[in-house]
């Protein structure tokens, strides 16, 4: 075994013997190289050297398993002749595709931190791979960069590399040494612009969510303008009456409404079309970050200020911005609001730089902001400064007529969207969704139609995932098509089933006796076929008693 001092001059007849301009050219090639990789593939080359095996480079790693060590290396790549794969390697705990430091031939070379040349057999207790593969000798080399193990090195040797055979080795670990210095620098500088990479991937793939976000808004605000009813069309009336100018418009409403659509359609008929529609969902934001959220914030403003940072105002300069629940915004952040509505003009989070911007604002709320101002939780001149041009949408109670097209719509809608057959929209169906109250307004029927979509059987919508009339039990709802008792009428349990059974047979006959398909017996109960067919079971119905008298 041979230490790194005996190595300190080269003899002359081996620099005229052998030529080592391609040492130099692999060097080149390494500084060329940006990826770990690609330094990898050039690493194959190591082993070209005379009287050379084989080589290989093993890179350390955070250790998997609780044994003390901290850390293993792992084999990168190997090139050169070899009988069989590393993986028949063998050592005390396992193979050398993965080395602990605790492994007496390469791993204590890693732990220590200095090479290590073994010239002969007799320097080493060959095991009994090395004996099967024919190597007489072997070196490894720590790869160090700035006192830290990147990996290993190792080479190893089809002959001794004594006597005269040594000065050759001398000038292999010269050349060895400055590759195993070299790939380490090379390797670490590789990781860290493969880290800036990624950075900067993720930085993009950010930027475009945010520009999707801006252009075309969040597919759940993104609902279509469907509806004639005179209610609604007063409102489109208003939207075409403000969007060319650069008004500020406050949106109220109930929330499901469409104050989003509203605020989208303002803009896209506005001179500031071709700008960004950033959207801001005031209720959203931690009441701390309020002010970096509107204004941004400069690297180091505050804890995990980790960089600089644009704000809604800066990103949409030129543009609109759409401030939804405009009532949640903090009192005190309030008047910088305000700032920027009259004078255009704010500060970033931690800089003095005053920054102008061009803005157009569109606000929303499904609050009563008048009373939000008497009872002081919204400054008045902010009210005023919003409120330039009020738009209130009615709920969906109020849009009777609409309620047919918006059934259409979402139900063709979710069939697209979810990849499914179209069902029909029955009259039971209709009339149920005619009767239901819809407290949370357009939105939720969007919901209730993509679930009765999915349900849907025969056909026809699933009348399951239709909301109960008013009063009725889930399970009691479409049991009763004829006409109800009293509200103070009180049945019995046979009545009941007296009642439901009368009500199913007029519903056969009414259908001659068909269960299934458009105008059967089920379609006309709005209820799905299987469950009318349990209910004439327990009832003792059976479809044939449709073929009698019509009563």
């Amino acid at each position: 075994m041979l230490q790194p001092g005996k190595f300190t001059r080269i003899a002359p007849h081996v620099l005229r013997e052998f030529d080592i301009s391609p040492f130099f050219d692999l060097l080149l090639s390494m500084a060329q190289e940006r990826t770990v990789e690609g330094l990898l593939q050039l690493s194959t080359r190591v082993y070209r050297g005379t009287h050379v095996a084989c080589g290989g480079v093993w890179f350390t790693e955070k250790a998997s398993g609780d044994d003390g060590a901290g850390w293993v290396m792992r084999l990168m790549t190997l090139a050169g002749r070899t009988h069989r794969h590393p993986r028949t390697w063998t050592h005390a705990t396992g193979d050398y595709s993965l080395i602990p430091p605790q492994e007496p031939l390469l791993g204590a070379v890693a732990l220590s931190g200095e090479p290590l040349v073994v010239a002969s057999p007799d320097e080493w207790t060959r095991p009994e791979w090395a004996v099967d593969e024919g190597f007489a000798a072997y070196s490894a080399f720590p790869m160090m960069c700035k006192g830290e193990l990147v990996g290993l090195l190792a080479l190893f040797y089809e002959r001794p590399m004594t006597d005269r055979l040594g000065d050759l080795l001398s000038l292999h670990y010269k050349m060895h040494k400055i590759y195993a210095d070299s790939l380490a620098a090379a390797i670490t500088n590789a990781r860290a612009f493969e880290e800036i990479l990624h950075l900067r991937r993720e930085l993009e793939r950010e930027n475009e969510r945010l520009r999707r976000q801006v252009e075309h808004g969040s597919a759940d605000g993104n609902l279509p303008i469907v509806g004639d009813c005179p209610a609604w069309l007063r409102v489109l009336a208003q939207v075409d009456m403000v969007a060319p100018t650069d008004a500020t418009v406050l949106v109220q409403g109930e929330s499901g409404t469409g104050k989003e659509l509203v605020a989208e359609a303002i803009h896209r008929r506005s001179q500031r079309s071709t700008a960004p529609l950033v959207r801001v969902n005031c209720s959203a934001i931690p009441r701390e970050l309020f002010e970096s959220e509107f204004f941004g914030h400069v690297k180091g403003a505050f804890t995990g200020a980790v960089r600089d940072r644009i704000g809604r105002f800066q990103m949409a300069d030129g543009g609109t911005l759409f401030l939804d629940e405009v009532g949640e915004i903090p009192l005190e952040l309030q008047g910088k609001l305000l700032r920027v509505l009259q004078e255009g003009t704010f500060e970033r989070v931690g800089e003095d730089r005053t920054r102008s911007v061009d803005v157009r604002i569109i606000a929303a709320t499904n609050r009563d902001l008048r009373q939000e101002v008497d009872a002081g939780r919204f400054r008045q001149d902010l009210f005023f400064r919003l409120s330039v041009f009020p738009v209130e949408l009615p709920p969906l109670r109020d849009r009777q007529g609409d309620i047919p097209l918006l059934a259409r719509h979402f139900i063709a809608q979710s069939s697209r969207r979810l990849g499914l057959p179209t069902p029909r929209l029955t009259p039971a169906a209709l009339a149920r969704l005619s009767a239901y109250p819809w407290p949370g307004n357009v939105r939720e029927m969007q919901n209730v139609i993509e679930r009765a979509v999915i349900m849907a059987e025969e056909g026809a919508l699933g009348m399951d995932a239709l909301p109960a009339p008013e009063g009725l039990r889930h399970d009691d709802r479409a049991s009763v098509a004829a006409p109800a008792p009293g509200a103070t009428t009180i049945v019995t349990e046979e009545e009941w089933r007296t009642m439901q059974r009368d009500n199913i047979r007029r519903a056969l006959q009414a259908a001659e006796g068909r269960v299934h398909g458009v105008g059967g017996a089920a379609e006309l109960l709005g209820i799905p076929p299987t469950t009318l067919r349990s209910r004439m079971q327990a009832l003792g119905l059976s479809p044939k008693q449709g073929h009698g008298p019509k009563g």
